[in-house]
C-alpha cells in the first residue's frame, strides 16, 4: 500500500466487519450477473458530493472520477501481464487491454488537473490496483480479493480519507464553480460570442474554449521575479494524448492578476528533468534580450513546487515490463539494489512547469492561402537563424505544431507573419559534441531529417537537418491542404511522414517513402507516381485539366543513394506532365529544395572503386588474335572511365548540397515565390480524412493531437516526441 499511499495518522477500521462482504459475487454466471451496469462501462470512486454520484449517464464522469476502476469477467486479459498480452490477440485491436485502460488513464488527465490518479482492474475475483502519473504508471501483484479482501477494501478506505493532494489533484489548479467571482467573469465572457469582431479571433476563441462540457480552471504560474501570477481558462487549444510523456496542454488565458486583463498563452507541461536542461522560459528570455526575431515574448514561468512523478523510482529493470515501462509496486525505493536499477531505467522524471508568453497565435495548418504559408515559414527560419547566429541555440524540434500564424492588419488587408515556438527542446550549438542529456533522438519523428532518422541518436543536428524539416513542414501541409495529384493522401500521409522500419529491440530508423524521396529528389507516392502541386483542384477520375504530354516516367537507379530501403514499385509509370502555367507555385519550391537536400544524401553514397587497370596507361597489342580484337574497338582514342562529365555531376552535386548548409539559398527560393503571382482562393478542405489513424508501432502509439471539440478538429500533427540532446 505504500507505493501507492502515504501512511495515514487514522484509526482504521476492524478488518473484521468486512469479512464476508464480496460474498455474494457469482464469478460463475457470466459478466452482467457479476458487474450489472458496469459491465459495459467504466466504473468510478466519486466524492458523495460530486454531481456525477446524481447525474444520469452512459459513462464515466472523466471531470468528476476519483478512481476509475474496470472489470473483466476474468484475468484471460489482464493489461499489466506481458504473457497474456503477447499470446493473446490483445494489439492493435478492441481488445488490447492495456490500450484500453492507458486510454482511461490518459482521459482523466486530459479532463482534469492531476499530478497522478488511481486505478482498479477486476479480474474475475483477481484484482490490481494501480497508481498513474507522467512517468508510467506503479501497479500491484494481482491478488484474490475475495480470499484477501482487506487489500482491495483498505484501498477505497485510504483513498476516501486522504487529501485532494495526495489523491493527485494538482493544487494550484482550482475549479472554478457557479457562485465564484472568476465564474461570473467567465460567464460575461461566453455572453459576448455574439457581439465580438470577427476579426478578433484571440478573444473569439477564448469564448469558444469556455463552451463544451469541460471544466473551467483557475491556474497559477509561481514566477521567480513576478511571484505568483493567476489566469483562467477553459478548454486547451491543445492537447497531448497519451499518459507518458510531457503531457503538454496549451491555453488561451484570461490574466487576472494584471489590471488591464489581456488574453496571452499559457502553456502547461511535465518538463523532463536533467543537470544540464534549462527552463523553456529562460531560453526564451535570453533569446529575447538578444533580439531574436520572431518568437514568444516570455512574460512568466516556473516548476510547479513539489510536482513530480514517481513512477521512475520503482523501476526494476529485469524482465520484460522493464522495457514496457511499468513495474510491479513491490520494488520499491531503498532496497539494496536500487542504485544498479536505477541506471538501467529508460523512464524518465517529469517535473510539473508552466509558461505563459505574450502572443497567442493561430496553428500553422491553419493557413489561409498557400503565400501565408509560404510567408510563416520564411518568418520561422529567419527565427531559427537569427537563434543560431545571435545566441548560438539550436531549435531542434521545427514542426507544424511549433510555427504560428499571426494575423494583423495592413491597411484595408489582412496579412499573416509567422512564430517559432517551443524551445524547449533547443540546445547550445556548442554543447552539441558533449554526451546526449536523454538516450532518445531529439525532435518530432514526422518532420525530422532523413539524416537524423538513420543516425545514432546521438549525432550532432546540424543547419540543414533543421532545414529539411521545414521542407517536410511545407510538403506536409501542401499535401493536406494545396491542389495536388496525390491519389490517396492517407497513404501518403504514413508512409511519408509515420512509417518506421524497425532496426533492434524497440529501435526504429527512417521509413522507407520519405527516404526514397530525398534520395531520388521528386516527390513521389510508394506507387512511385510524382506528385504535382496545381493552381486548381485536378480531376480525380478523368486525369488533369489543360493539354499535358504523356510521357514515360521510369525509376532512376537509386543503388548508390540508398543504403537500407528497399527501392519502391520498379515499373514504368505514364503519367501526364501538366504545363508550366497550371503549376502551383508551392511545387517549383519543394521541387528545387528536394533537388538541393537529395544532393546531400547522394554525395554520402559510397563512390565505386575502378580496378587499377583501368586506370594505368595502356600499351595495345600489336599482334595475334588480341591486336585484331583491339582493332575492333570504336572507343579506343576515347575515356570511358573518370571522364570529365562525371566530375562535372559531382562538382553539381556539391554545389547543391552547399545551399543548404546555410539559411540564405532557401529563404531566397521562398522569397522569390511568396513575390509571385498565387491562386486566389487556393487553400482547399482537409483532404486528410478526419478518421485517419494508422496503425503504427507501438512505441510511436501515442501522439500529440489537438484537444477534443477544438477550433479545428483534425488529425494530430505531432507524434510524442524524443527527448534526446
Amino acid at each position: 500500500m505504500a507505493a501507492f499511499l502515504p501512511a495515514m495518522d487514522v484509526v482504521q477500521d476492524d478488518d473484521a466487519r468486512y469479512v464476508g462482504l464480496l460474498d455474494e459475487v457469482r464469478l460463475d454466471k457470466g459478466a452482467a450477473t457479476m458487474y450489472g451496469s458496469f459491465e459495459k462501462l467504466y466504473g468510478g470512486m466519486y466524492l458523495k458530493a460530486s454531481p456525477a454520484m446524481t447525474r444520469q449517464r452512459a459513462h464515466s464522469d472523466w471531470a468528476e472520477v476519483e478512481v476509475f476502476v474496470d472489470c473483466k469477467l476474468d484475468d484471460s486479459c489482464d493489461p499489466y501481464d506481458d504473457g497474456i498480452c503477447n499470446e493473446v490477440s490483445c494489439s492493435g485491436t478492441d481488445d488490447d487491454c492495456l490500450g484500453r485502460f492507458t486510454a482511461c488513464a490518459s482521459t482523466v488527465f486530459e479532463y482534469q488537473h492531476r499530478t497522478h490518479h488511481f486505478s482498479v482492474v477486476l479480474l474475475g475475483s483477481w484484482a490490481r490496483l494501480a497508481r498513474w502519473d507522467r512517468s508510467g504508471v506503479i501497479f500491484s501483484s494481482k491478488f484474490d480479493y475475495k480470499q484477501e479482501l482487506t487489500k482491495l477494501v483498505r484501498f477505497f478506505w485510504h483513498v476516501a480519507r486522504a487529501s485532494a493532494e495526495v489523491r493527485g489533484h494538482d493544487t494550484t489548479a482550482t475549479r472554478v464553480l457557479p457562485g465564484s467571482d472568476d465564474y461570473e467573469l467567465l460567464q460575461a465572457w461566453k455572453a459576448k460570442d455574439k457581439t465580438l469582431a470577427d476579426d478578433d479571433y484571440v478573444a473569439k476563441r477564448f469564448v469558444k474554449s469556455l463552451s463544451g462540457d469541460r471544466p473551467w480552471w483557475r491556474l497559477t504560474v509561481s514566477d521567480k521575479t513576478h511571484g505568483s501570477r493567476d489566469f483562467l481558462v477553459g478548454r486547451p487549444t491543445f492537447a497531448a494524448a497519451g499518459v507518458v510523456g510531457r503531457g503538454t496542454r496549451g491555453y488561451i488565458a484570461l490574466s487576472i492578476s494584471d489590471p488591464a486583463r489581456p488574453f496571452v498563452y499559457l502553456k502547461d507541461c511535465w518538463r523532463v528533468v536533467h543537470e544540464r536542461s534549462k527552463l523553456e522560459g529562460d531560453i526564451l528570455f535570453e533569446l529575447n534580450a538578444k533580439g531574436v526575431g520572431n518568437i514568444p515574448t516570455a512574460l512568466y514561468h516556473g516548476d510547479v513546487e513539489g510536482q513530480v512523478t514517481v513512477s521512475q523510482t520503482f523501476w526494476k529493470s529485469p524482465g520484460k515490463n522493464a522495457e514496457r515501462g511499468r513495474q510491479d509496486s513491490e520494488n520499491v525505493p531503498g532496497d539494496e539494489n536500487a542504485e544498479t536499477k536505477m541506471k538501467k531505467c529508460r523512464m524518465k522524471t517529469h517535473q510539473h512547469y508552466r509558461l505563459v508568453v505574450k502572443e497567442v497565435g493561430l496553428p500553422l495548418q491553419e493557413f489561409p492561402t498557400g503565400k501565408a504559408l509560404v510567408d510563416a515559414v520564411i518568418d520561422a527560419i529567419y527565427a531559427h537563424q537569427d537563434a543560431y547566429n545571435l545566441a548560438g541555440v539550436m531549435h531542434r524540434d521545427i514542426s507544424v505544431g511549433n510555427i504560428l500564424i499571426l494575423p494583423y492588419r495592413d491597411g484595408e488587408n489582412t496579412e499573416y507573419s509567422g512564430l517559432l515556438a517551443d524551445w524547449e527542446l533547443s540546445k547550445m550549438v556548442e554543447d552539441e559534441t558533449k554526451e546526449p542529456r536523454h538516450p532518445d533522438r531529439t525532435g518530432t519523428w514526422q518532420f525530422m531529417s532523413v539524416s537524423t532518422l538513420l543516425s545514432e541518436p546521438k549525432s550532432q543536428i546540424q543547419t540543414a537537418d533543421e532545414l529539411e524539416a521545414f521542407l517536410n513542414v511545407i510538403i506536409y501541409c501542401a499535401i493536406r491542404y494545396l491542389p495536388n495529384t496525390c491519389e490517396d493522401v492517407g497513404e501518403f500521409m504514413y508512409n511519408f511522414f509515420d512509417d518506421v522500419l524497425p532496426v533492434g529491440e524497440n529501435e526504429y530508423t527512417c521509413g522507407v517513402l520519405k527516404e526514397q524521396v530525398l534520395n531520388r529528389g521528386e516527390l513521389i507516392s510508394l506507387r512511385n507516381k510524382i506528385i504535382w502541386f496545381l493552381r486548381r483542384p485536378p480531376s480525380r477520375s478523368a486525369g488533369h485539366s489543360g493539354s499535358a504530354a504523356l510521357v514515360e516516367v521510369l525509376p532512376q537507379d537509386q543503388t548508390e543513394a540508398s543504403t537500407t530501403a528497399p527501392m519502391l514499385e520498379s515499373t514504368s509509370t505514364t503519367v501526364q506532365i501538366p504545363p508550366e502555367e497550371d503549376l502551383h507555385p508551392i511545387h517549383n519550391v519543394i521541387f528545387i529544395l528536394l533537388e538541393w537536400f537529395s544532393a546531400r544524401y547522394k554525395l554520402r553514397a559510397p563512390r565505386r572503386t575502378i580496378a587499377k587497370s583501368f586506370i594505368q596507361p595502356i600499351v595495345p597489342p600489336t599482334s595475334g588474335s588480341a591486336a585484331r580484337r583491339w582493332a575492333r574497338n570504336v572507343l579506343k582514342d576515347k575515356p570511358t572511365v573518370f571522364s570529365p562529365e562525371q566530375d562535372k555531376d559531382r562538382q553539381e552535386l556539391e554545389l547543391r548540397a552547399e545551399k543548404i548548409k546555410s539559411y540564405e539559398a532557401m529563404l531566397d527560393v521562398l522569397h522569390r515565390a511568396s513575390a509571385g503571382q498565387w491562386p486566389d482562393a487556393d487553400r482547399l478542405p482537409d483532404q486528410l480524412s478526419p478518421t485517419y489513424d494508422p496503425h503504427k508501432p507501438q512505441k510511436f502509439r501515442e501522439k500529440r493531437s489537438r484537444a477534443e471539440g477544438d477550433v479545428q478538429e483534425q488529425p494530430s500533427s505531432k507524434r510524442q516526441r524524443s527527448t534526446a540532446s
